[in-house]
């Protein structure tokens, strides 16, 4: 028992070390909340299959089983070579397979990684005066993010699969049968860590919305804000006076979770002191 709280004070006093905060333009947005994990995962894969689909790299039952294989002998040369050159023209109907598991998101990361590679010819930094040039580093942007989170996704699928061996289709099941074992009785009870849960909510609220700015800063001093380059001048404003208020916002809250850290550490390790 002291080694898991010992983990967890640990989880929690890392994620404290950094705050970032992210504005983002969302159109048609509306107010809902994150669904339970394994749900939130299978939308996550229906809006990247939905985004790389929409740019003809599509998630074929072929491209699935390469994937699933793939995971089976990660170091295999022959299958990296295989879907490093994947012919997504060849492979034109998409898979009816898809699940929230590994190898949909590996899948998903070989496609992403395609669409990137579609795009390197065009120039790394944006030129101000040229729409062409904005759009492709935005979308370059995007689908490495997409590329990023697919890979972190994987590892997460594959780890909550093997914290819950017993219910495969949570993890790694179509929508369908994850819908059906959510909405059983008795309910599942996830026990999700913490770290986990935060990387999955952070990823489903983002999306593939465009963020217009995102600081960052560390508990040593040091802080980062970047800026997208595709504003004009009146929205650039109107979006830094609100981006201004957010982090503010955010400072407080921050503070507030260090204090709130502080309590709990205080109070468990006195617990585990008068126990011993």
């Amino acid at each position: 028992m002291p080694e898991a709280w010992e983990e967890r004070i640990r989880s929690i006093a890392g994620a404290l070390l950094t705050l970032e905060i992210n504005t983002i333009e969302k159109p048609n947005m509306s107010a809902s909340k994150m669904p339970e994990v394994p749900l939130a995962l299978h939308e996550l894969v229906a809006l990247y299959d939905g985004e790389l689909s929409g740019r003809k790299f599509i998630v074929s039952d072929a491209l699935l089983d390469a994937a699933a294989a793939r995971l089976a002998n990660s170091t295999d040369p022959a299958m990296i070579a295989t879907l490093d050159t994947w012919d997504f023209d060849q492979h034109r109907t998409a898979s009816t397979r898809l699940t929230n598991g590994p190898k949909t998101f590996e899948a998903l990361a070989w496609a992403a990684l395609a669409a990137k590679r579609q795009l390197n010819d065009m120039p790394l930094m944006p030129a101000a005066n040229d729409p062409g040039s904005l759009a492709a580093a935005a979308d370059r942007t995007l689908l490495q993010r997409i590329l990023g989170n697919c890979k972190q996704l994987r590892q997460v699928s594959l780890l909550l699969g093997q914290q819950f061996p017993n219910q495969a289709a949570l993890f790694d099941g179509t929508v369908e049968d994850t819908t059906a074992i959510m909405f059983r009785r008795p309910r599942p009870v996830l026990d999700i860590d913490a770290d986990v849960l935060v990387l999955i909510r952070k990823t489903w609220d983002i999306g593939l919305e465009n963020v217009l700015f995102q600081t960052a800063m560390q508990v040593d001093g040091d802080v980062l804000l970047r800026v997208a380059p595709s504003m004009d001048p009146v929205r650039r404003a109107f979006f830094s006076e609100l981006h201004r208020g957010t982090v503010e916002t955010g400072i407080r809250q921050w503070q507030t979770l260090f204090e709130l850290a502080k309590a709990l550490i205080t109070g468990v390790g006195q617990a585990l002191f008068q126990r011993t």
